[in-house]
């Protein structure tokens, strides 16, 4: 199945692109710099984060039969914007 539209959030601070990063660590994803791609279980994710604007881009390029890229992308939003509120309500 093909990939989906990119996503942008902003607000990204260094400091949120690293807990982001070690999240998404813990379930097998290696997010190793500011920019690339990572593939698990079928699902390629593409990022690309720039901390001047603090800006993350993340399109989910591909995915399997099994699953759809749009359950894909709204898994990425829901992590993404669980950390920014977190980070907000510190």
């Amino acid at each position: 199945m093909s990939g989906s539209r990119r996503q942008t959030f902003r607000g990204i601070t260094k400091a949120i692109f690293t807990r982001l990063r070690k999240k998404a660590s813990k379930i097998g994803l290696r997010v190793p710099g500011p920019c690339g791609e990572a593939v698990k279980d079928g699902v390629r994710i593409q990022w690309n984060y720039d901390a001047a604007q603090e800006q993350l881009e993340v399109e989910c390029v591909r995915a399997p039969f099994w699953i759809d890229s749009i359950r894909v992308d709204k898994e990425l939003r829901r992590e993404i914007e669980a950390v920014l509120e977190s980070s907000r309500a510190a």
